[in-house]
């Protein structure tokens, strides 16, 4: 049975091994970076390349979420977004796989799925965040997903071109928010291990 002590400091607990996975974060967003750089520099990219790109990103996303998620049941937190998260990438990524054949529309109409979930989830899962550890950066990431969501639903019949700069755009975005988002944390983490918490984290 949780004690007032426990509801009291169980908060910091949470935010500070948030901070001590900065790298998954970190990593996340190098991982965004790169499949915008591949979608605009890839020559002659195609639907099937820029397909399999966005499933590698997916992947590896989905991979990071699920060490966020098993990393909370573990100490008995709340682990449910993490797994959402990483659910909503899994399929998105089976289904381009399992899918090649998908035509621009069908492909148009999943990376709409695909960034309006995450983008409500990532906006959502900041406000376990302190705002001293980087909520607002998350908050924007969740934004520039729910962005391109919107715009995809208003225009779904984009060509090859401009939906490549599209995902471009928004994974350029979306990486920088979660690198100063990883950067904030590493920070906390840096703060807490110099000087000292009331509550570390190991507790």
């Amino acid at each position: 049975m949780a004690t007032p002590y426990d509801r009291l400091y169980a908060p910091d607990r949470r935010n500070a091994r948030i901070a001590d996975l900065w790298w998954a974060m970190a990593l996340r967003g190098v991982g965004a970076i790169v499949l915008g750089t591949l979608a605009v520099l890839w020559p002659g990219i195609t639907l099937l390349v820029l397909a399999g790109v966005f499933a590698a990103y997916c992947l590896v996303d989905a991979a990071f979420s699920i060490i966020l998620a098993v990393r909370g049941a573990r100490r008995q937190e709340r682990w449910g977004w993490p797994v959402l998260h990483s659910l909503v990438a899994i399929a998105a990524a089976v289904l381009t796989i399992f899918y090649p054949d998908l035509t621009v529309f069908a492909f148009v109409a999943l990376l709409t799925v695909w960034a309006l979930a995450t983008g409500t989830i990532a906006i959502v899962g900041a406000f376990r965040l302190h705002p001293d550890h980087g909520r607002v950066w998350m908050i924007l990431a969740g934004i520039v997903s729910l962005a391109l969501g919107v715009l995809l639903l208003l225009f779904p019949q984009v060509g090859m071109f401009t939906l490549t700069w599209m995902i471009a755009f928004q994974a350029w975005l979306a990486g920088s928010m979660l690198l100063s988002l990883a950067f904030r944390l590493r920070m906390r983490q840096a703060e807490r291990r110099t000087h000292g918490r009331r509550v570390p984290a190991s507790e």
